[in-house]
């Protein structure tokens, strides 16, 4: 028991379905994954004591359910019943009085231009009677031109208006232009009453023979999809009580209403649960377990990465290194993951300073095995065979990877299973401080130039190192910078990979590039590198706000610093 007070439940009202009254919002045991289902003032002890749900089972006042149903349905349909048949009725009957009006008009128009010729106020003996040949006609009479009664046939019209038709029709004057006259028929409207009162009665046993489909169907309706799924799950709660762990089936000729349906879907995970309640709480036991083993093995394995980063950084070089040939350098360098595949090297060597910046394929452990290669080729490059033209060092830094990642072999053998498609975009520059020149070449990266508040951005050439050959590669090329502009100052240069650029953010999620990068650096062009670094980094943050990074970055800055000139010849 937790403690916890319980609220009060609502008085029960009842034992059976139709007497327990409308349920309320929180009654079902929702923990149990039951919901709708009403409980009692102990919380469902009554209804789990020893008989209760047998005795429920036999299935006491389910019947009442569609007793109840066509209660309270059955005057509904019959009053909607009644009402259109009654409708309808009055909409025939009007139709065959407006019909029968009609025909009179016809005939006592017809009768008028029979008599409308000289003298027929002693010749009208035909046409009169031809009108009492009509089964409905009642009564005709003939009046002249100062409403004088020429000739009547048929009794007078006795009794209520509604039972007959009365029309009028003038005769005109004949040739002679003797006055015209006036004949009035009236026909008899109890054929047409007799119907309608013929439909009525119609319409009450059509009535009563729907009343009593509708009754037969709703009881036939109910208990296949409404009694019969209830009973058997009062059934099968019954043997639940007595531990048999057995569920409700759903198919069948007897298939539940969605409503029921639900409720015993939930009885079923109910069951299920219960019944493996100690399998459950075995494999709790055994996830714990994992997520333990899974939590040291996830340590050990950050364990390795951190010391892997530690190892990576170690390799790299500090931003020192060409502070003795008179450069002023800054650097950012910041994996994605914990070890990345972003790689830089700035070396002094024979008078010439040796910026290299890498972008490897991928990044995290992939990547940072591939930079391993790099570090290890250029270390032979530079110090073993002495290259020192930026182009000639990627083309032997082209030729090593390749060797290495066993690219040239698999393309001998039609890209064979030790063949890979990886490889490195990279930007070398070789300073000569002595002549004041740099000498960029670049495979998949640029380098950018600043100098008088003016962004120059200097391109390599497309394709990167390594990868597989496409035939369409395009030769590495050197392109020479002096290091200060026409007014004598320094210009400042930036070898960064494209993790830079490639920041999503802002409010429409727009890619930076390397607009936005150059934009920002102009902005800050007069602080000191490591300055315009930190700001940079800074503004990439505020661009991306919540959107992660993409990619692992990696930046090398350097201009030579003020008061160190060009050495004289």
């Amino acid at each position: 028991m937790s403690g916890e007070p319980v609220a009060e439940a609502a008085p029960r009202r009842g034992g059976s379905l139709r007497g327990a009254g409308p349920m309320r919002r929180g009654d079902a045991p929702a923990g149990l994954g039951v919901t709708g289902v009403p409980t009692t003032q102990d919380g469902g002890a009554d209804t789990m004591r020893p008989g209760a749900l047998r005795g429920a089972a036999r299935g006491r006042n389910l019947d009442g359910l569609a007793h109840t149903l066509f209660l309270r349905l059955s005057p509904v349909i019959a009053a909607v019943v009644l009402a259109t048949q009654v409708v309808i009725a009055w909409v025939n009957y009007g139709d065959q009085i407006r019909i029968e009006g009609e025909r009179a008009r016809t005939m006592a128009d017809m009768t008028a231009r029979a008599l409308a010729h000289p003298g027929w106020t002693t010749a009208y003996g035909p046409p009169l009677q031809a009108l009492g040949l009509d089964p409905a006609f009642r009564s005709a009479i003939l009046r002249d031109a100062a409403g004088g009664v020429v000739a009547r046939l048929g009794e007078e019209p006795r009794g209520r208006s509604f039972e007959r038709i009365q029309v009028s029709a003038e005769i005109e004057p004949g040739p002679d232009a003797q006055p015209a006259g006036s004949l009035t028929l009236v026909l008899s409207a109890e054929g047409l009453r007799a119907n309608a009162e013929k439909q009525v009665v119609m319409v009450l046993g059509a009535s009563l023979v729907l009343i009593l489909a509708f009754a037969l169907s709703l009881r036939l309706a109910v208990g296949r999809h409404v009694l019969a799924p209830l009973r058997r799950l009062l059934a099968a709660m019954g043997r639940v009580e007595r531990k048999e762990w057995v569920t409700v089936d759903l198919a069948g000729s007897r298939r539940p209403s969605r409503e029921i349906a639900d409720i015993s879907a939930a009885f079923n995970r109910m069951v299920e649960g219960l019944r493996s309640g100690d399998e459950a709480r075995h494999l709790l036991a055994e996830l714990e377990r994992a997520h333990a083993r899974l939590a040291e093995a996830n340590g050990l394995v950050m364990e390795s990465l951190n010391y892997a980063r530690r190892i990576q950084q170690a390799v790299l070089p500090g931003p020192g290194s060409l502070r003795g040939a008179g450069f002023e350098v800054a650097v950012l360098w910041e994996p994605l993951h914990v070890v990345g595949g972003d790689y830089y090297w700035i070396e002094e060597s024979d008078g010439l300073g040796i910026v290299v910046v890498a972008d490897c394929t991928g990044h995290g452990v992939p990547g940072a095995f591939l930079t391993l290669i790099v570090a290890t080729a250029l270390d032979r490059i530079l110090h073993d065979r002495a290259l020192r033209r930026p182009d000639e060092i990627l083309a032997a830094l082209d030729g090593v990877v390749r060797a290495r990642l066993r690219q040239e072999a698999g393309a001998a053998a039609g890209t064979g299973p030790d063949g890979s498609d990886e490889g490195l975009d990279c930007g070398i520059c070789v300073v000569d401080r002595a002549n004041g020149i740099l000498d960029f070449a670049g495979a998949g990266l640029a380098l950018t130039v600043l100098a008088d508040g003016e962004i120059t951005r200097i391109k390599g050439r497309r394709h990167g190192l390594g990868y597989r050959r496409t035939g369409r590669e395009e030769p590495f090329a050197r392109v020479t910078v002096p290091l200060r502009d026409a007014q004598g100052g320094p210009r400042a240069f930036f070898l960064m990979t494209d993790g830079v650029s490639d920041q999503m953010g802002g409010a429409s999620r727009r890619l930076l590039g390397h607009r936005g990068v150059a934009e920002i650096l102009r902005r800050h062009g007069g602080l000191p590198l490591s300055d315009q670094v930190a700001a940079l980094e800074a503004a990439l943050a505020a661009h991306r706000g919540p959107e992660p990074r993409r990619d692992d970055m990696a930046l090398v800055a350097f201009r030579p610093m003020e008061g160190c000139r060009p050495m004289e010849g």
